[in-house]
């Protein structure tokens, strides 16, 4: 019996075995494998685009943002300028540097409409503008204008940068639906008691012409205007303003340090004519214009 229950059982065994490894195969594929079923339950984390310059030149910025230091900041994409000696490239090029899924520590402290650590909820792109201050060795005559001892430059934009951001907003648009016009903003609107970036010959009434960003309707502005002249609403009134329409002030009543940093930030991004850092009338005109068109419910009477 045992002679003939030999290849039975050999037979036996070798489909045993051919059934394991398939079970085996199975279970692997299983468990590297994947299913996926798109659930309209969700959105982008992206709600804010923040606009940089580096201040340095290309190989510079680039080094900073993608090199490990002892103070790491990054950026989403940065945009090289021309006629950079440190840009090597025959044809200027958009830069990846962290994907938009990721988040790159670019914002710092910072807050925008409501938001606080905006590095969560942003992307970051930095332009190559070589902008550049002067401080004074002398001191100044008036110890409460901090702006006295100081002396900026600030370099136009060029063109085919333009061009390469505008192409990364309409993807990002398409991307992202969650970021409204006003949600289009420099470093200077959500940090403005620290920064200054992109300073004021950025061109967002050229970059709203093209579809990105918020500005103001000019007839609106005239309206205010005509009225302020002769009526100025309180600083408590221009400081809530501000704050409605997105920027982190505290709402003293007072004139003060903070309040003439926030003013100066608006006025970079909306009024580069006319940096002050001053509450008049053509800045209040400009402040209400742009409340009664993307915050009409939350307009002040």
């Amino acid at each position: 019996m045992s002679h003939m229950g030999t290849p039975e059982l050999k037979h036996r065994l070798k489909l045993a075995g051919m059934l394991l490894s398939m079970l085996l195969l199975a279970s692997s594929c299983a468990t590297q494998g994947q299913v996926t079923v798109e659930s309209a339950n969700q959105d982008t984390r992206v709600r804010v685009v923040v606009i940089h310059h580096t201040t340095a030149d290309f190989q510079q910025a680039l080094e900073l943002l993608t090199k490990p230091s002892d103070r790491p900041v990054s950026s989403h994409y940065l945009v090289p300028e021309p006629d950079d000696p440190s840009y090597t490239g025959q044809d200027l090029q958009l830069y990846s540097l962290v994907g938009e899924d990721g988040r790159a520590w670019h914002a710092g402290q910072s807050y925008w409409a409501g938001k606080t650590a905006l590095n969560d909820i942003s992307i970051g792109i930095e332009l190559v503008n070589q902008a550049y201050c002067q401080t004074s060795t002398e001191p100044a005559s008036d110890t409460t204008a901090s702006e006295a001892a100081r002396i900026c430059f600030y370099p136009d934009f060029a063109d085919q940068q333009l061009e390469l951001l505008t192409d990364l907003l309409r993807g990002i648009r398409v991307r992202h639906t969650a970021v409204k016009p006003t949600h289009i903003v420099g470093h200077s609107d959500i940090a403005p008691q620290r920064k200054t970036d992109p300073g004021p010959r950025f061109p967002w009434q050229r970059l709203y012409r093209l579809g990105f960003g918020a500005w103001y309707d000019d007839d609106t502005v005239v309206r205010y205007w005509e009225q302020f002249r002769t009526d100025l609403p309180t600083i408590l009134a221009l400081q809530t303003a501000l704050h409605t329409y997105g920027y982190d002030i505290i709402l003293s009543g007072q004139h003060d340090e903070q309040s003439r940093n926030v003013v100066r930030a608006f006025q970079m991004h909306f009024l580069p004519w006319r940096v002050s850092s001053e509450f008049d009338a053509e800045t209040a005109a400009v402040l209400y214009a742009l409340l009664d068109k993307y915050y009409p419910q939350e307009q002040q009477p």
